[in-house]
């Protein structure tokens, strides 16, 4: 894979980190991570399976600001970030994006890769721009401590859980492999997909996404090839506008009014989640780390409320049925 412009020094980990802390230490970065609850569940994906998630109760959530969509607003935060919070100024072939700190982090060293002129968050992400993604997974994949896994995420669409109107894609730390089995990994893990005639289908085989048909909520998923040398920008183009068809096809069929989706990336897999509504109940705002199983409360009352719901009907609530039996063809969407 060719990664001109878009190569990341040896040092990157080692430079995230310290600057984090300084951030951290001026109080430029805003979280409290010695308050945070973190509780980990089971849910069930059929008789044999179950996959987790991650309740985490983070009351510097409280200070963010919500659902800012207004093109170039004065509350922008990435329009002239904080010096503190840049990490890179210049990133990309031609230097159109950036690298800068979430001033309100769901844990540490959560940053955000950034356009530098004005973009929408309710566009698709460009090639150039999973090109970028992927290439910072994979560098963090090589220069992290042992045991500690990253993933990338897109809020798209005003039912999506995004809080800026900027386009920006998010990078956090996954809970402990040892607690935190995600069930995308489950699905794939075990390959917990079939077709209409209910015959297994292989996702390393397969040249579109797949979905499993016990969840209660429509997921499609693509796996990245094994050889990460065949990972090109093509390869990650042609799989995310194929789950994007596969995406725009469930909301137009649910007659949805928006085009509002989550998209989470690792090195190994894509997930796409279509979006009904932003919030559960109106109150438990859900985006790209809830539909992956990770949800986050701001208040105790919230968190308590999550634990009694549970996240299968949350998900069922502020996602959209599963596709199940529904054929997808060249011509849908």
């Amino acid at each position: 894979m060719s990664n001109e412009g878009y190569d990341l020094r040896d040092d990157f980990y080692e430079t995230l980190s310290k600057k984090y802390d300084d951030a951290l230490i001026s109080k430029h970065i805003l979280y409290n991570g010695e308050s945070v609850v973190n509780e980990i569940i089971q849910f069930p994906i059929d008789d044999k399976h179950s996959a987790n998630a991650q309740l985490t109760l983070l009351t510097s959530l409280m200070h963010r600001p919500e659902n800012n969509n207004k093109k170039n607003s004065e509350n922008n935060p990435f329009e002239k970030p904080e010096p503190e919070l840049t990490i890179l100024d210049d990133y990309g072939a031609n230097k159109e994006l950036k690298l800068v700190f979430n001033k309100y982090p769901v844990n540490s060293k959560h940053f955000l890769l950034v356009t530098k002129k004005y973009s929408s968050q309710n566009s698709p992400l460009l090639p150039t721009e999973l090109l970028a993604t992927y290439t910072i997974l994979e560098k963090l994949d090589k220069l992290k401590p042992e045991g500690e896994d990253w993933f990338a995420f897109y809020n798209c669409g005003p039912e999506s859980g995004a809080s800026q109107a900027h386009k920006h894609i998010q990078f956090m730390t996954l809970p402990p492999k040892q607690e935190f089995i995600s069930y995308p990994e489950i699905l794939i893990e075990n390959n917990l997909f079939e077709n209409n005639a209910n015959n297994k289908l292989h996702i390393q085989d397969a040249n579109e996404p797949l979905e499993n048909k016990n969840l209660p909520f429509s997921q499609f998923i693509m796996k990245l090839p094994k050889n990460k040398d065949e990972i090109t920008e093509d390869v990650l183009t042609k799989s995310f506008t194929s789950l994007l068809q596969h995406t725009l096809t469930v909301l137009r069929n649910n007659e949805t009014k928006h085009i509002s989706y989550n998209f989470v990336m690792t090195t190994e897999f894509m997930l796409m989640v279509p979006r009904s509504k932003s919030k559960f109940d109106d109150q438990i705002g859900i985006n790209s780390c809830g539909v992956y199983g990770l949800l986050l409360c701001k208040n105790q009352e919230l968190f308590n409320t999550v634990r009694e719901v549970g996240i299968l009907k949350i998900l069922q609530e502020v996602c959209l049925p599963n596709s199940g039996e529904f054929k997808f063809d060249e011509y849908s969407y």
